[in-house]
Parts: structure tokens; sequence; C-alpha cells
């Protein structure tokens, strides 16, 4: 749901405060940094793997007083790692790379560090760093709110703790498994870990681990409904002086809530006193998201309907922002770990090929040894081993080349597989934000229906309408990715009269076409026909049409036009809009990238449509083409094959 209200403008730049409960694996230290010390033993040591020791330890004292520095550092241990094939420095060097780019906020580098220092720990047997690289992992999960992921995580990395020697950072862990436990709404396993963080944190004396054990057992207790209990706990987080500021923000927001529930209003307006101003000085939008809801439960429940309604449309406004934001980090992520996986595969090709030639060669060797022994004993014998082994190795060779069809198939399907997930996971995240801003915007207006004027209504109706065609558009995409992916499925191709399909396409994006006053414009021949599958031009068509009414001015044109060849049709929708550059050309055809941007009138986009043409267009022997010109406007052309050229599509 996207409310037409004022943008929200302090998105936020650098290190965002990883919400909750998360801790990252890092000693932060408030003394001076002994940098002095660390150089002058750099300068005097002979020693490659102790200068590779001192070179990551430089790295992490500059890490949060000058970042630029700290990659100087870490860069110089990594090659001097690499130029000594030294296993623990290059796990170290990959592990704090991966801090480095969590506090210059690019999360995507951070996990692509963090996988590459795993397989280093693990080879050498370095319990505690395979530890720390898996609850680092698990964090920017948790971040990217993959909350299964994060909690796979979390447990293998206590696995590899000793939490006897190591029993700061289980409790640490114990305290990240409560936030996860109680984003997957499995709350009885939420306050289980809490009590046990809070047990632990307090024989430790650590106040801040206290505090956010104290956080959690309170924001448990108000999912659990138990709202005094809630209060009583967030109270004693507050009342530590080591309490970080972003949880005290969300303590007290949660304070704020859990009274409006019990009816105490003005406690409720106490607890959100100030809390704005502090929480927009901080800049972190989760902490800010929780405010406004917050805000607006306390105004509803004064009856300020028109405040209460302002900060419903700034709740769903940050969240789309935040929504935005994962997506683009999920789709790197999964880059990431696709490519991992690719190599992990290639790796495993080439040592069974290895294998495959060495075991040839021990053949090759007995058979030439019988030969040379059985040669002196008798000629006959001799041409009857002769015979053995050239059917032997024929054999072989026919081993070798249907293993390798073998490989190849492996790694076709493995590689298909991939992707689908891949997209899977993009679509599934995809869905849950228009359907809880529709659920949201429902039960709001369901609640307040008598008070909303005739003009706030159709407004709300309108924007609802808007994330229901969004969501019908992204579904049926996908339906028509599936059915392209199945093995054997053969599309359905009918006679289309091309000019009544256009009209039909059209009526569904007619109130967006009115509203901008756009000119419409056919070149095409009043009774073409085409033969295709109905569905896939329809996706396709009704995605470049979307694209073109979301980027084109008020006033501006759009056109379709088919050319035809000997083989191929090209239809093509050209807008008089923005125009992309020739960079953002290749991010959507070449790179597959996600790349949304918001149209002129601050329409919103997934960023997925055209990924989804693509897969489609490529699965009908066709392709997608884009003609464009900053400030000039774009060409969309889907080009695909004639059926009888086609065949089985």
């Amino acid at each position: 749901m996207n409310f037409n209200c004022n943008a929200y403008h302090r998105i936020a730049k650098g290190k965002i405060f990883l919400f909750f409960t998360l801790v990252l694996c890092l000693s932060v230290s408030g003394q001076q940094r002994p940098i002095d010390s660390l150089l002058q033993k750099l300068s005097q040591t002979k020693s490659d793997s102790s200068r590779v020791h001192i070179l990551e330890r430089l790295g992490y004292e500059y890490l949060y007083y000058k970042p630029d520095s700290a990659l100087f550092y870490i860069d110089e241990a990594l090659e001097l790692s690499k130029k000594n094939e030294y296993e623990l420095g290059l796990a170290k060097a990959h592990n704090r790379k991966g801090t480095y780019y969590i506090v210059k906020s690019q999360y995507s580098q951070a996990i692509e560090e963090f996988q590459k220092a795993l397989p280093f720990y693990k080879k050498i047997g370095d319990s505690t760093g395979i530890s720390e690289s898996l609850g680092n992992l698990g964090i920017l999960d948790f971040y990217l709110r993959d909350y299964d992921e994060a909690l796979e995580n979390f447990q293998q990395a206590i696995t590899y703790l000793d939490t006897v020697g190591q029993f700061e950072t289980y409790t640490k862990y114990l305290a990240n498994l409560s936030g996860v436990h109680r984003e997957k709404k499995q709350l009885d396993s939420a306050l289980y870990y809490a009590r046990r963080s809070l047990d632990y944190s307090q024989k430790l004396d650590d106040k801040r681990l206290s505090s956010v054990s104290y956080f959690n057992l309170g924001t448990v207790y108000y999912f659990l409904e138990d709202y005094d209990k809630a209060i009583a706990n967030l109270n004693k987080a507050l009342e530590l002086d080591r309490i970080p500021v972003q949880f005290s923000i969300l303590a007290k927001s949660y304070k704020s809530l859990s009274y409006t529930v019990l009816g105490n209003k003005e406690l409720a307006a106490a607890a959100l006193e100030g809390l704005e101003q502090q929480a927009l000085a901080i800049n972190d939008q989760y902490v800010t998201l929780r405010l406004y809801e917050a805000k607006q439960k306390y105004l509803e429940s004064e009856g300020r309907i028109a405040e209460a309604f302002e900060y419903a449309q700034k709740y769903i406004k940050l969240n789309d922002e935040i929504h935005n934001r994962e997506q683009i980090t999920i789709f790197q992520n999964i880059k990431v770990k696709y490519a991992t996986e690719e190599r992990i595969l290639e790796n495993r090709l080439l040592h069974q090929e290895a294998n495959l030639q060495s075991l040839q060669l021990q053949n090759q060797r007995y058979a030439i040894w019988a030969v040379a022994i059985l040669v002196f004993l008798f000629l006959i014998m001799f041409l009857i081993i002769y015979h053995m082994y050239s059917y032997k190795s024929e054999a072989n060779k026919m081993l070798k080349e249907k293993q390798e069809i073998l490989n190849r198939n492996n790694r076709s399907l493995e590689l298909i597989n991939t992707q689908k997930d891949n997209l899977f996971s993009i679509v599934a995240h995809d869905v849950r934000s228009p359907i809880a801003s529709i659920l949201s915007s429902t039960q709001f207006l369901n609640k307040h229906f008598n008070e909303f004027s005739v003009d706030e209504f159709k407004q709300l109706l309108g924007q609802l309408e808007d994330q229901a065609e969004t969501l019908n558009n992204l579904i049926l995409g996908v339906l028509v990715w599936a059915k392209s992916q199945m093995n054997g499925f053969n599309f359905h191709i009918q006679e289309i009269k091309l000019n009544t399909f256009l009209t039909d396409t059209l009526k569904t994006e007619e109130s967006a076409i009115k509203r901008k006053n756009l000119q419409i414009v056919r070149e095409i021949e009043e009774d073409q026909i085409i033969k295709t599958d109905y569905q896939v031009l329809q996706v396709i068509v009704r995605n470049f049409l979307s694209n073109a009414i979301k980027f084109t001015p008020a006033g501006g044109k759009i056109s379709f036009g088919l050319k035809e060849e000997k083989s191929f049709y090209h239809i093509s929708v050209t807008d008089t809009g923005r125009g992309m550059t020739s960079e953002e050309i290749r991010k959507v055809l070449v790179d597959q990238k996600r790349f949304s941007v918001k149209g002129t009138e601050d329409e919103p986009g997934n960023g997925i449509g055209l990924i989804l043409c693509q897969e489609i267009a490529a699965q009908t022997g066709g392709r997608i083409e884009i003609e464009s010109t900053p400030g000039v406007g774009s060409t969309f052309v889907f080009v695909f094959p004639k059926p009888e050229q086609a065949g089985k599509i």
C-alpha cells in the first residue's frame, strides 16, 4: 500500500544499527588503540606470518577510527597470506574484511567475505574462527529478515564454541537466538533464551548484555499480551546505564504500546515524549518504524484520527523503503551464494575428472607391464592381451564420455534448480510487503470507516486497487514463468487479433492512462493477426505498458508497433518518458539485477518484472531488446519466433 503522503527523506546512510538483540562478534574497545605500538612491531618483525597477524590487528584497531586505513592494512594482510599460502592468515583477513564492509553498510560484500573465511577456518580446524564467521553471517541474515537462515547459522555457531572459555560470546548468541525466535513468533523459545541470556549476563556483570536481555523479555511478554510484565522488564532495561540508545528508544516505544492497550493514556504519552527527535537524530529506520507504530496507536486511542492517519502513512512509507532496500541486498546476496555454489560445483567436477584420468593412467601402466612379461612367455598370449587391452581402452573411453555427459547434465540441473530457488526466494519476499500493506490498510479502513470523507475514502480505495493490481501482475508473471520451466510443456499457440488484444490490455491500465492524459498510438494494421501463446504475450506486453505509463510524464505518448520478419515477430512499446542509460540497460538485460526507481508520480516498483519477462521470452526461443535515450524515451521490444519456425516452444 503506497499512500500519497510526503516522502520520508531520512533514508539511513552509513552503518544501520542492527535491529533488536543482534551483537556482532567484534570486541569494540573504548580504550585508546595501541596503533603506535603495533606499527613499531610491524617495522621490527621479519616473520611473514607475524606480519600478517599485526596487519590484521591494525585493521581491527582502525576499523571504527579510520575505516579506509583499516582496509589498507587488511588488504596488505590478505596479499601477504596469499603469497605465503598462509591459511590462518587468509581466514582472519577475509573475516576482518567482512567486518569492514559491515561498518561501510556494504552487506552483500560482507557476506561474501565471511563465506570466504569459513572454508579456511574449517580446513585448519579453528573452532573459534568458524563460530565467529557463522555468527556474523547469522546477524546479516537476521538484518535481511531471513530468520530461518539466521537461526541455522546461530545454532551452528554455538556448536563450534567453547562455552566455558568463551562464556561472554555464548551469552551474546543466546540473546541473538531470543531475538530470532521472537521474530519467527516462536515466543516460548524466545522467552527461554531471553531468561538464559539474562542469567548469564548478570553472572558476567555485563550491564549492556543485561539491558538487552531485559529488553528481549519485555518485548516477548508484549507479544504474549502480558503487558504488565512487558512494562516491568522494559523498565529494568531502561534503568541500566549501559543500554544502547537504540534499545532505549525501542523500549520506550513498546512501553507506550503496552500502556495504550491497558488504557493508561497519560503514561503512554509520557513514554513517547521527545522520542521522535531522538529516533530521527540517530537515523535508524527500524527504530523510527516502531516509534511511528506506537504514536499511531496512542493517537488512535485518543480519538485524534487525522493525526493517527498521518503516522499510519509515515509507517507504510518507511516500511516500503526498508523493504526496497532489503530487496536489493537480498538479490546481491543470492548472486554471491549462486557464484559460490557454482565454484564449488566446478571444483567437484575437476576433481572427478582428475581421478578418472589417474585411474586410466594406472590401468595403462598395469596393462603395459602385463604385456611386457607375457611377450617373453608366448606370442599368442601377447596377441590375446593386446586385444583385451584394446577392448578395455575402448570401454574406458566410452565410460569417460558417458561420465562427461552425466556431469554436464548434473551441472545443468543444479544450475536450473538454483535459478528457480533464487527467483522464488525473491518473489516470496516481494509478495509479503503488498499483502501486509493491503491487510493493514483494510483493517484501518474497517475500524474507522465512518470517520473518512468521500475523497479520503476514494484515495484509499485507489491505492488498494494499485497494490492489488501489482500483486496480481506479479503472481501472473510467476505462474507463466513456472509453466515455461516445466519439462516437455507445450505452450498453447493460437491466433490472436493484435488490435483486440491491445484493447483488452489497455483496459487494465485505463485509469492510469486517463489520470496522466497519455496519448496512445497503434502503428499496427487493423486486422493484423499473429500466432503465439496468449498468456506469454499478455504478461510481457502488460509489463512493457506498465513501465511506459510509470515513467512517461503527463501529456506524453505511448506507441505500439509490430515488425514482421521471415521467422520472427517484433512487438514494440515506445514511450516518451525518462529513458534509460546504457549502464541501466546492461544491469537489466546482461547482469539481470533488480533495477527499480519510482515513476513520474512516485509510483513504486519491485524490479523483478523484466527479469521474469526475460526468462519467459528465452523459453519461447525469443528475447527482450531495449533501445533508450535518457530524457527522450525508451522502446521495449519482445522478439519471438513464428510457430512454424519455433516448433514446440
